[in-house]
């Protein structure tokens, strides 16, 4: 018998409205389902993340910032992931100090001291270092653990990378230390630098708690690690290359190129010769230095890595400046030697700063190149500023008016 066609609507109306209802039944069944396992899923990050942050020095802002970071529910399964995602929101945060940096010059242009701009200057430079060593560690992390290195030297290499940015924020607000109108602009800067000052030392103390668990595991017990510095000792670290234990310690060391300021070499000034090297050199790159009195600043930059300074003997090889901050220079840049290039090397030689204890701050070398050593090497200053890196000084003098060192050092 034929269906009519009103039976028909109605049939195809009743089958219309079950699939309805099956779909909503679904649909709700699976809603609840995806919020019970996002919940669960939230509750064990969460217990990762307190339980990760527990063992830093600011854990109320290390879970606060951690844990409201999106997608923190998904991407945090233990707690390599908390230091990982801490160290991405410390990125963004420097990132952001640039920004504010920036706009500060911008802004206050016309009412800004030219110590005040070359301080701040100096901010961004050390903005541009911390970042670099945020991105080698996050890099250095994502490897966590491997084949190629030891948990003890993943350890101390992470430790010493985010050190160097915690000592950077420092470095920055020194500059702004000197007097009324310098300690406005300090102001300004202030919570910016801190919070990544303890953003840092948070990821610091979580990577400590994670490499000496993971050690621990291994019946491994940490003794003293990468030794960020070393006086007098008779063993060379272990970071130090065979090869560059040899061209300090050698009698001949044949150069790349020769500075000369009696024009019997490749170039008068050391400053040349540096802006001759390569960039990004993966090879011992060696600027000899005869004997004779060079007055000038000289950079390393960043992008010239492993270049090495062979003087003729400390009494003989001086280069000497005479930056301070009473004559209008910040204590970052009144540095005579700046190596901030890793792999830095010297021998043989003196980085002198004339200028005197009525001069107040002035540095004959600034260190933020890591990996780097100096050998039979003399320094004569006012206060000596360097960065907590991998550094070497073997054999080596330091004559200082007012003794006074900036730097974070990692224990073991």
């Amino acid at each position: 018998m034929a269906i009519s066609g009103e039976r028909k609507k109605k049939l195809f109306l009743a089958l219309f409205a079950s699939i309805l209802l099956v779909t909503a039944i679904v649909t709700i069944a699976t809603t609840v389902s995806v919020s019970k396992k996002k919940s669960s899923n939230t509750a064990a990050a969460h217990s990762i993340i307190k339980s990760s942050c527990s063992s830093t020095l600011y854990p109320e802002l290390c879970y606060s910032t951690i844990s409201s970071a999106p997608d923190a529910e998904t991407k945090v399964k233990n707690p390599k992931d908390v230091i990982e995602l801490s160290l991405n929101l410390t990125v963004a945060a420097v990132q952001s100090n640039y920004l504010s940096i920036k706009k500060l010059i911008s802004t206050r242009r016309k009412s800004l001291t030219e110590r005040e701009k070359a301080a701040l200057n100096d901010c961004l430079e050390l903005v541009d270092e911390t970042l670099d060593e945020l991105l080698v560690a996050e890099h250095d992390l994502s490897d966590y653990p491997s084949f190629n290195k030891s948990i003890s030297q993943h350890a101390d290499d992470l430790k010493s990378l985010i050190s160097a940015a915690m000592t950077n924020q420092e470095t920055c607000l020194d500059g702004f230390s000197h007097d009324k109108a310098d300690k406005k602009v300090r102001q300004a800067l202030l919570d910016g630098q801190m919070h990544v000052f303890h953003m840092c030392s948070n990821a610091l103390a979580m990577i400590k708690n994670l490499t000496d668990t993971d050690m621990a595991s291994q019946g491994y017990h940490p003794s003293s690690g990468r030794q960020l510095e070393e006086e007098d000792q008779t063993e060379w670290p272990k970071w130090l290359s065979a090869g560059d234990r040899r061209l300090l310690q050698a009698t001949t060391v044949i150069p790349n190129v020769t500075v000369a300021a009696d024009g019997s070499g490749d170039f008068l000034t050391v400053s040349e010769a540096v802006a001759a090297a390569p960039e990004r050199s993966t090879t011992r790159y060696i600027i000899k230095i005869k004997a004779g009195v060079y007055s000038e600043n000289v950079d390393v930059p960043r992008k010239k890595t492993n270049l090495m300074f062979v003087g003729d003997g400390r009494v003989n090889t001086i280069i000497t400046a005479s930056r301070n901050v009473v004559d209008g220079s910040t204590t970052f840049h009144s540095a005579t030697v700046a190596a901030v290039g890793d792999g830095f090397l010297a021998r043989d030689i003196t980085f002198q700063n004339t200028a005197g204890p009525s001069k107040h701050q002035a540095v004959a070398l600034r260190v933020g190149s890591d990996l780097s050593a100096f050998y039979r090497h003399r320094g004569l200053h006012f206060r000596k500023c360097s960065s907590s890196v991998a550094r070497l000084r073997h054999s080596c003098s330091s004559t200082q008016s007012k003794p006074k060192e900036h730097g974070h050092r990692t224990r073991p």
